[in-house]
């Protein structure tokens, strides 16, 4: 055996070695083959997928210039896609994402701890930056944190710190992002590439902004500048830090960091060019501005092809201009105009809206200014402090626009009624001429809309548009022929059966008449025929005579509204908007009108109160008025000795008492309908705020969350200064999340309530089943029980038992109140427990409870 062994070992030996080596070979092989595989194939493809979404987001990224943008593109409505999932993101970042994931799963070559494959460091950062793009940002520090912990050799260990503290950013951890770069700045700034330096900086320079800390961001930004290769961050970064020197009040700075954006011509975004002209008109002196050389300017960047899509910017810079140098008129054409030529810019909409609104505000115009107001908080953020803003203006117009109109719309009426018949149809045909100029000149603008296209900005399509709605003629022609063929029909499902057709009642006659005259106008006018058909009702002035109320019982109510309306705008125009000369106004006329008599004591009370702001004669006129007229008023009494007035008997704050008496017995029905007869006659008052968040609870109690929120809503915005304004900003922000979360338990265990559901205000019916109910709980009082009458809503009540310990007892209770002839209840009460009745009484979600009992 000795012999056999000493004799093959040097063969077996050798056939080992080779064995070895041949592993080797092959080992070294298989390394290759992977890491070729990875770089050329999968990593290469998803390398391609990532750069075509970066690419593509920043195509269809739309900066907000009106705030200090980004530094880098982000994707819109960023919080609303990573609350939806995955709607409207880039497939090629999950691609990207895809193809790093199989990288890794199949060519990594870790072996006892130890990665064989070069190529895995880029994997891991492709897959860190593709999830931190596809907005999932806690997978990508995992990915972020591999390349840290495992390649520390790595030549991307440090892009890899600068995105992690990206993505921390992101997560909000922005004191965390802050402190962890400074750190890596300080210790290891040498030995970074210079375009991961200048990355770093700039991500130092968004955290501090984030916080809001401005003038520290801006020596990180001008290091990230001189720092990055890359032309287009460059222009990027020196239009922040120009936002930011503006911001700080470095104006001069400001105008050269966007001369110097300027000064990059094609070589970067238009946007950012454009918008940089706008901010360095905005930060110049405007004094010294030479508008003849700026608007050469402006119509030089107009004419410009490659500035079309901006258009809507540069007019508006334009009208930011005219406005300036109070050219309101020139003003208003050229925000129009820009918002004509807008097609993606919201934030330039926001913006034209907004000075449209602040334009016709000045000019006393409310009604206009209102319209305008509402179409800018079409295209705010609901959540920002800009829209908090405006909707405070916007509701105080609201009031003045609606009296407004009542009075404008009245006095015409009484006007006409004043006249004589001769009178009357003088003002009627002149009137109609008005009309007329108006009508013919919407025409002659429709006509202009279907003629060739001769604007020399915008392509000419060289013949009027054929599509069929935008062609009148051939719209009325199709109505005339389907009105032939199948009458006067509804529109509704199966609209051809014959007993669809409308009856012909008076209403539906006079209006075919009317669209009938129209058709046959259309189609009877020629060259020589005169547009205008007398016989349409819109010219004829009998029809307008007719249309002159002369009831004295209608007559008198329109007068009252009249009256009322003039009362309501002068305090309203004091109150509100602080506009003591338009509301003088409004008294004034109010008085010279003669109103009735229970106007003339708060109208003068209140019209002293203005003359003491603006004519301190005319207040002591108005006072001494009512201490001849009116010594007896309270309004008298309040003038000469408001504090007195505000301790005695019938004072504002017992009036208060009592109606706060209503809803904390919860006559929540009675109180609401006290507070509505009673706020319109303190709108003046200081007072008003207490009524009008009482109004807000109340609603609560009776109509559920959402009407409760917009209740609290118009008093935070309305009344931001008072006491019970920041209350409603409190319940807003603090008690109505609690209530929204609040749900049904479901648990009859314990405290359970026996409901039974009536009508109100109570029938006779109901009355005896209240009566009922409180005396059975009256006699069983040692027991627990007691009874109360809810008010649900404003038409339901419910009368309830509490205290009942069981559900066996309450089908006890339930059978006794049924069975026993003092009582004979036949109504089935609806069991429930008191966690599940207070969430009914919040939500008023009793329909709900009731699904849930029959599931």
């Amino acid at each position: 055996m000795k012999t056999f062994l000493f004799k093959y070992a040097p063969v077996a030996l050798i056939v080992l070695v080779v064995i070895a080596c041949s592993t080797e070979k092959a080992g070294f092989a298989n390394k290759r083959y992977h890491a070729t595989t990875t770089k050329y194939n999968v990593l290469y493809n998803g390398t391609t997928a990532y750069d075509r979404g970066l690419l593509e987001l920043k195509k269809k990224h739309v900066d907000d210039f009106s705030n200090i943008i980004s530094v880098e593109p982000e994707q819109k409505n960023e919080e609303a896609l990573i609350i939806t999932g995955t709607a409207d993101k880039s497939p090629h970042f999950k691609r990207a994402e895809d193809k790093a994931v199989k990288a890794a799963q199949k060519h990594a070559i870790n072996i006892a701890g130890k990665e064989h494959n070069p190529q895995m460091d880029e994997v891991y950062m492709l897959l860190g930056k593709a999830r931190y793009h596809d907005l999932r940002f806690v997978p990508a520090v995992e990915a972020f944190n591999y390349v840290i912990l495992k390649y520390p050799d790595s030549d991307l260990f440090y892009d890899a710190l600068v995105w992690k503290e990206k993505t921390n950013l992101k997560l909000e951890y922005h004191g965390l992002a802050l402190e962890n770069l400074k750190k890596i700045l300080k210790e290891s700034e040498s030995k970074m590439k210079k375009q991961t330096q200048a990355d770093a900086y700039a991500t130092l320079a968004q955290g501090y902004m984030h916080l809001q800390h401005l003038d520290s961001a801006k020596m990180p930004l001008q290091k990230a500048i001189d720092l990055t290769s890359d032309t287009d961050e460059k222009a990027r970064y020196t239009y922040i830090l120009g936002q930011l020197n503006s911001k700080t009040g470095q104006k001069s700075d400001a105008i050269k960091n966007f001369q110097d954006v300027i000064d990059y011509n094609r070589r970067v975004s238009r946007a950012l060019v454009i918008n940089a002209h706008a901010e360095k008109f905005a930060n110049q002196d405007i004094t010294s501005i030479d508008t003849t050389a700026f608007v050469r300017e402006y119509l030089s960047l107009l004419n410009d092809r490659e500035n079309r899509a901006y258009a809507d910017i540069i007019f508006h810079q334009l009208g930011v201009m005219h406005e300036a140098f109070n050219k309101s008129d020139r003003a208003i054409k050229d925000y129009n105009m820009s918002l004509k030529v807008n097609k993606t810019n919201e934030y330039v909409k926001v913006a034209n809206y907004n000075k449209l609104a602040n334009i016709y505000y000045q000019k006393k115009q409310f009604e206009t200014a209102g319209m305008y107001y509402d179409s800018t908080l079409v295209y705010m953020n609901p959540m920002s402090r800009e829209y908090v803003q405006v909707k405070r203006k916007r509701n105080n117009l609201v009031d003045i626009v609606k009296y407004e109109k009542i009075a404008r719309t009245n006095d015409s009426i009484l006007n006409l009624v004043n006249k004589n018949d001769t009178q009357r149809r003088a003002e009627i045909e002149k009137l109609i001429t008005q009309l007329k100029a108006d009508d013919a000149k919407a025409q002659q603008a429709a006509q202009a809309a279907n003629a060739p296209q001769t604007n020399t900005n915008a392509p000419s399509t060289g013949k009027a548009s054929s599509f069929y709605f935008y062609n009148t003629t051939t719209v009325q022609q199709g109505i005339n022929d389907f009105t032939k063929k199948w009458g006067n029909r509804t529109l509704a499902d199966n609209w051809r059966w014959s007993s669809i057709a409308s009856t012909g009642n008076a209403a539906s006659i006079a209006a075919n008449a009317t669209n009938n005259n129209q058709a046959n106008a259309t189609q009877n006018n020629n060259a020589n025929a005169s547009v205008y058909d007398p016989s349409v009702a819109r010219y004829n002035v009998d029809f307008y005579l007719k249309q002159i109320p002369t009831d004295s019982k209608e007559l008198s109510k329109i007068k009252t509204d009249r009256d009322n309306a003039y009362y309501q705008l002068g305090l309203l125009y004091s109150d509100r908007l602080e506009e003591y000369q338009v509301a003088a106004g409004k008294l004034e006329h109010l008085l010279a009108t003669k109103p009735e008599v229970g106007l003339i004591e708060p109208a003068k009370y209140h019209l002293y109160k203005i003359y003491l702001k603006i004519d301190p004669a005319k207040a002591q006129a108005m006072l001494n008025d009512l201490k001849k007229n009116h010594p007896n008023s309270r309004y008298t009494k309040v003038a000469l000795n408001p504090k007195e007035v505000l301790t005695a008997d019938g004072s504002p704050t017992d009036e208060y008492n009592k109606i706060y008496r209503l809803y904390a017995n919860g006559a929540y029905y009675e109180t609401l309908q006290a507070l509505d007869a009673k706020i319109p006659t303190v709108i003046g008052d200081g007072i008003v705020s207490k009524y009008e968040l009482l109004k807000a609870m109340t609603i609560g109690k009776l109509r559920g969350l959402t009407n409760y929120r917009e209740a609290l809503e118009f008093v935070a915005l309305t009344y931001p200064t008072t006491k019970e304004g920041k209350e409603a900003e409190r319940i807003i922000a603090k008690d109505l999340p609690k209530l929204h979360k609040l749900a049904f338990k479901r648990d009859l265990s314990k405290n359970i309530k026996m409901i039974y559901k009536v009508s109100y205000p109570l029938t006779a019916e109901g009355a005896a089943l209240k009566d009922k109910l409180q005396k059975y709980a009256n006699d069983r009082s040692h027991t627990g029980l007691s009874f109360s009458a809810d008010m649900y809503d404003d038409s339901t009540i419910f009368l309830v038992l509490h205290g009942v310990k069981s559900g066996n007892i309450a089908k006890s209770a339930q059978m006794y109140l049924e069975l026993d002839k003092e009582y004979g209840i036949k109504q089935n009460p609806v069991l429930i427990s008191t966690d599940d009745y207070g969430v009914i009484l919040i939500k008023k979600n009793w329909d709900e409870y009731m699904k849930l009992l029959t599931n």
